[in-house]
Parts: structure tokens; C-alpha cells; sequence
């Protein structure tokens, strides 16, 4: 079987994926608390009768396996830790665009949770950064060997900036986005297998369309994120698009590569809803799980949805595969399921977030976390037996990740704020209606580069 060939696997991919991240100097505390790690001068604590709270925003949404996850972990830590820590969560009804917005105004008011995600969200982490709201937690794992031994290497190498300083905690696995698609959608319009190719894939595409069967599930909200994956892993296909997509915050969309994505970009909505325009992530996947549409993209988190009485018909799993993208191509960033700790609190509530974060980075749970979210771990092994136990689709993602080719990062950790959420939300709609060319799209992506440039400087 395959799961040592995983590993090696993502060890070398996340190596690949990762260029380009992390480095660059920063402000820190120069206060130190007890044991010797930086602390802050802030006395806002969350004590009561002797119980630390630590206080966490989880969303509920998206059905994201990674938030059912964290839920679960969230309630056994609280349960073995009573007394001592309780994480005070609050759970947002909304997906990943509604946490990000709800942080954005938190931090104006100097009041983040104690553990946040930033990943998907360079710009907004590199301002927080500057304005030293996060903890450095070099220090708490250079203490604590055994816990820096359950989190992927190269993490910890990536996240190590130049100046030794750690703000992101690395992850314990990589999830990898790729297709899933409806196989007996797949078999009345004739197609036996995923195509490999490209252009196979436009072939598949046409002929499910001759078959009255919309290809693919899109939206162009929420920075487009399901066509932007198909059009990204294109740009995989050669040398100079996986440099461009190392780039961090690109100032020149103009060039080759990014026109072909952005004409692939254009082109998949020939085969979609006539809801996909001004769509949201939930209508477009809505649009699958309802067998209305043949294909979406999206990452394995999205599993536990295929299982879910209130997503999915029952069965439905048994109907989806799961594949890389055509060209041997698949997406992952560890940036976006990493967590920082904010400088918000006291010491207290900072000692009680690692506690969490060496909690939730146990062997137990990452082994849950590949099993329930396809989190792949480089350094805790997934066994046999829970490979055994997977669902059809989660087996092909892990056979999927044990062998592809080439990962690419994701665009969202990789571009700035503004050409994702502005030129992307305002001008997609443009250019699938032909309001706008390709050259005409770049030139706004550059623009919108610019801004940023200007906005931080």
C-alpha cells in the first residue's frame, strides 16, 4: 500500500510549495515572562475562580471538516484541562471571507482572540506582525522537543523568519485540493476515467455539456476560489508558471502564464450553472452534492460533507471520486491552517493557548485530522487500518497526494488583498460576459498590485 510513500511524498512537495514563504525581519517584545519566552506588558486576562479562558473563533458555516475538527478538540481539551484552561469560544456562522472580516474589526479594536488563522490573509499577518500583536513561539518549542517533533519540518523551517523569530505554528500535516467529480454524472455522458490531460479534461467538459450536464461548480464571490483553483493549476503545468506562483504579492500580472490561467479562468464558464456569476462558494457547492453539476474544486476538507444528511443525499459518497488536477497537479498551503497566538492577553491566557496548540497537534488527533480532513502528515504515520475505513473519495485523495508531480501554493496566500478581493469580485463577472478582454483583466490586477503597494507604504 501506499501510506509510507505519503510521507516521502509530502515531504518533498511541501518543501516545493513552501518556496518563497516566510523570512524577513520583525519587531518583538523584549519583556520575558517565568520560563524565559517573550511575554507582553498587557494585563488582560480572562480568570475566573482560578480557570483560564482562552478565548477562539470557530466557524460553522461551510461544514468544514477541519471546524467539526477543532470543535471536537476544543471540547476534549476543555474537559481535561477543567480547572485550569477553558478555551471561550465563539462559533461564527459563516465560512472563511465572514472569520476573516470578523478578525479584521477585532484587531482595530485591539481585541483578537488569543488564537487566530491567517494564512489565506499575507498582507493582514504581515501587519500584525509589524504592529507586534502575535507571539513569538520559537522559544515554547524549542522547550518543548517533543511537541516541535509532531509538526512537519518543513514548517518550522518556513516559518523560522530571518531574525529566529516564529509566528505562525506550524501544522502537523498538508491538505492538498484537487477535483472531485461525479463518477455516474461521468458515465451518461460516456466518460470512463478522470481525464490526466488537459485536453482530455476540455473533451470531458464538452461532452457532459452534449449531455445537458453543466461540468463544473463555480462561483466569483469570495475571491473566486473554486475556479481560481482550476485556473492556478494550469499555471503548474510549466516551470515558469510554479515561479510565478512562488511570488509573493506579484506587482506584474503581465505575463504569459498568468494570461493562459486568466483565458482558463474565462473559458470554465462555458460549462457551468447559469446561478455561477455572482454565485457564492455555498451555491456552487450546493450545485454538487445536488448532482446538478459534474465537477468542483476543492480541497479534502470539504469530505465530511459528502457524509452529511444535511449536504448530501444519502449514498452520494459512494458516487464522487477524488483526483488531481490534469497535468499531475495539486494545491496546498500550510500557511492556511496554521495558528498564531495574539499579544492581546496576559501571560496566563498565552500559556494556556500553547497548552492548546501542543493538545491539538497530539498524534491522536492529526492521525483524526488525515482520517476526517486529509491533513497528511510527514511525521506522524496514517495506519493501514484507518485507510481501510475511508470513504472512496478520501482513499483517492490520499493515493492522489502519495504520488503527484508538482503542488503549487495557494493563490490566496500568495496575492495581495486587493486583486483578490476587489479586481476579482468587481471584474470576473466582466470577463466571463466579455465586458472586459484578458489584456484588460491584468491590467486591472496590476493596478490593483499598485494600490496595495500604495495603501501600505
Amino acid at each position: 500500500m501506499k501510506r509510507k510513500n505519503v510521507m516521502r511524498i509530502l515531504s518533498v512537495a511541501a518543501a516545493v510549495l513552501l518556496v518563497g514563504c516566510g523570512g524577513g525581519n520583525s519587531k518583538g517584545s523584549d519583556a520575558k515572562s517565568e520560563d524565559g519566552t517573550d511575554a507582553v506588558s498587557k494585563s488582560q486576562t480572562s480568570k475566573e475562580e482560578g480557570e483560564v479562558k482562552i478565548p477562539i473563533i470557530i466557524t460553522t458555516g461551510a461544514n468544514d471538516a477541519m471546524d467539526i475538527q477543532m470543535k471536537e478538540v476544543v471540547e476534549d481539551f476543555n474537559e481535561e484541562y477543567k480547572g485550569k484552561y477553558q478555551m471561550e469560544v465563539e462559533y461564527l456562522a459563516g465560512a472563511a471571507d465572514d472569520y476573516r472580516s470578523k478578525l479584521k474589526m477585532l484587531n482595530a479594536s485591539n481585541s483578537l482572540p488569543a488564537l487566530i488563522q491567517v494564512g489565506p490573509e499575507p498582507a493582514f499577518y504581515d501587519l500584525l506582525v509589524e504592529n507586534e500583536r502575535l507571539v513569538d513561539v520559537a522559544p515554547y518549542l524549542e522547550k518543548d522537543p517533543e511537541w516541535k517533533g509532531q509538526l512537519m519540518p518543513q514548517g518550522i523551517e518556513t516559518f523560522t523568519r530571518e531574525d529566529g523569530k516564529m509566528y505562525q505554528i506550524p501544522t502537523a500535516g498538508l491538505q492538498l485540493s484537487g477535483m472531485y467529480y461525479n463518477k455516474e454524472l461521468f458515465a451518461e455522458a460516456g466518460i470512463e476515467t478522470f481525464p490526466e490531460t488537459w485536453e482530455d479534461f476540455w473533451n470531458a467538459c464538452d461532452k457532459l455539456k452534449e449531455a445537458n450536464i453543466p461540468a463544473l461548480s463555480l462561483h466569483t464571490t469570495e475571491t473566486a476560489w473554486c475556479p481560481m483553483l482550476l485556473a492556478t493549476a494550469y499555471m503548474g503545468g510549466t516551470e515558469e508558471g510554479q515561479k510565478f506562483m512562488t511570488q509573493q504579492f506579484p506587482d506584474n500580472f503581465d505575463n504569459p502564464e498568468f494570461k493562459k490561467a486568466v483565458e482558463i479562468l474565462k473559458k470554465q464558464f462555458d460549462y457551468t450553472t447559469s446561478d455561477a456569476v455572482g454565485g457564492t462558494y455555498a451555491l456552487a457547492a450546493n450545485n454538487f452534492f445536488s448532482g446538478n453539476t459534474a465537477m468542483i474544486a476543492n480541497g479534502p476538507w470539504m469530505m465530511s460533507s459528502l457524509t452529511d444528511a444535511d449536504y448530501a443525499p444519502e449514498g452520494f459518497a459512494d458516487k464522487v471520486g477524488y483526483a488531481k488536477y490534469p497535468g499531475d497537479v495539486m494545491i496546498g498551503s500550510m500557511e492556511q491552517s496554521s495558528w498564531c497566538i495574539t499579544t492581546d492577553y496576559g501571560q496566563d491566557v498565552i500559556d494556556g493557548a500553547i497548552a492548546f496548540m501542543k493538545y491539538y497537534t497530539r498524534p491522536v488527533y492529526s492521525t483524526k485530522r488525515a482520517v476526517e480532513a486529509g491533513e497528511l502528515s510527514s511525521v506522524v504515520d496514517f495506519p493501514q487500518e484507518e485507510y481501510d475505513k475511508l470513504i472512496p473519495p478520501m482513499k483517492n485523495c490520499v493515493d492522489a497526494s502519495s504520488d503527484v508531480k508538482t503542488v503549487l501554493p495557494s493563490y490566496q496566500t500568495k496575492w495581495d488583498p486587493v486583486s483578490q478581493n476587489d479586481v476579482f469580485g468587481r471584474e470576473i463577472p466582466n470577463l466571463v460576459s466579455g465586458s472586459i478582454s484578458v489584456d484588460e483583466f491584468v491590467q486591472l490586477m496590476n493596478e490593483g498590485a499598485a494600490q496595495y503597494k500604495q495603501d501600505i507604504e
